[in-house]
């Protein structure tokens, strides 16, 4: 996925509020391209919160947890965000990043691609009309079967540290993400 059709509209004067302030939950299939696109291990850049929906557990019938890109040891945002100038950052691997941040702004609603209105930097900082809304619209899509896949993936763990009666470490459950087969997805153009 290119991410140009998305991002490109509204993040040029960019300053990072998204990744400073929104915690950023990931999939399984983001957990594989960050690691993978950075030579990191899981450990290095995810972080386990409990959750009250759907997650990963450690032990049977322990807390679900959910997987979160961690924030830098200042807690200025996301690891990954790049300072390059005064009030302006970067993401440091927008090539591999999470498909919940090539699709913002954007949602499908009733069918229709469009900008989403709980943001932190509001409607009016994007531009519907320069967006490639097909393009979004398979962003979209992508991002959709890629969190039913880890829901699956969910159920799958949790089913196995069920089975095994014992305590399950971080590292045990990086290593299964890391090694479960998953789904081919198409692709989407890119530059």
């Amino acid at each position: 996925m290119n991410g140009t059709a998305v991002n490109a509209a509204g993040c040029a004067d960019c300053g990072g509020k998204c990744c400073r302030e929104y915690q950023v939950g990931v999939t399984v299939r983001d957990v594989r391209v960050l690691a993978e696109g950075t030579a990191m291990r899981p450990g290095d850049f995810i972080r386990l919160l409990n959750t009250k929906k759907e997650g990963f557990r450690l032990r049977p019938d322990g807390p679900a947890k959910k997987l979160y890109l961690q924030r830098s040891a200042e807690d200025t945002g996301c690891v990954f965000l790049m300072e390059i100038a005064s009030g302006r950052a970067r993401c440091g691997v927008y090539a591999h990043r999470p498909l919940v941040c090539s699709t913002f702004p954007m949602s499908i609603q009733r069918g229709v691609v469009t900008l989403r209105e709980d943001t932190v930097c509001g409607p009016d900082s994007w531009n519907l009309a320069a967006m490639d809304l097909p393009a979004c619209r398979r962003e979209l899509t992508h991002d959709d079967a890629a969190r039913a896949e880890h829901r699956e993936i969910i159920r799958a763990w949790n089913k196995r540290v069920d089975a095994s009666g014992r305590e399950a470490s971080p590292q045990e459950l990086y290593d299964y993400l890391m090694s479960y087969p998953l789904e081919a997805t198409p692709q989407a153009d890119t530059d």
